[in-house]
């Protein structure tokens, strides 16, 4: 397996067991259904800055699905910045934004962006994901490929 592999299944592992560490409240008894996480990252500027949005599609048993909050672990943290350096040594430079979705069955996607980042560059109320639970239970989220 090469580095780059290695990395996204290491990140991917690490980011699902993060998941129980919620930010409000306790995780229960649920069941993730998805797991999205947008981050951001000017690690390598003169004033490092990260921000992270990470949030699951979860439902309790015999419950409705919800979005639920959380908190990267630092071995989810270490691996997103673990992708970044492979990726930086092959192409040269840092991905700013990185987007990861991460099915129930397994399937994961990985998205990264070399523009400026959303809410570091400034806009810091970030609502672009609020509606994402209405979108994905109506399926006009992207659907990650088999």
């Amino acid at each position: 397996m090469d580095d780059l592999n290695q990395a996204y299944q290491e990140t991917v592992r690490a980011v699902a067991q993060s998941v129980v560490n919620v930010r409000e409240g306790e995780w229960g008894d649920r069941d993730w259904m998805r797991i999205v996480v947008n981050y951001e990252s000017l690690r390598h500027a003169a004033e490092p800055q990260e921000s992270v949005l990470a949030f699951a599609i979860a439902q309790p048993p015999g419950g409705t699905p919800e979005k639920v909050s959380f908190r990267l672990s630092p071995q989810a943290t270490a691996g997103f910045h673990r992708v970044d350096d492979v990726m930086s040594k092959a192409k040269g430079q840092h991905w700013t934004v990185c987007d990861l979705v991460i099915d129930r069955d397994g399937r994961y996607a990985f998205e990264f962006s070399y523009d400026p980042p959303y809410r570091l560059g400034g806009n810091l109320n970030d609502t672009r994901f609020k509606d994402y639970l209405e979108r994905y239970l109506a399926g006009s989220t992207k659907a990650l490929a088999q």
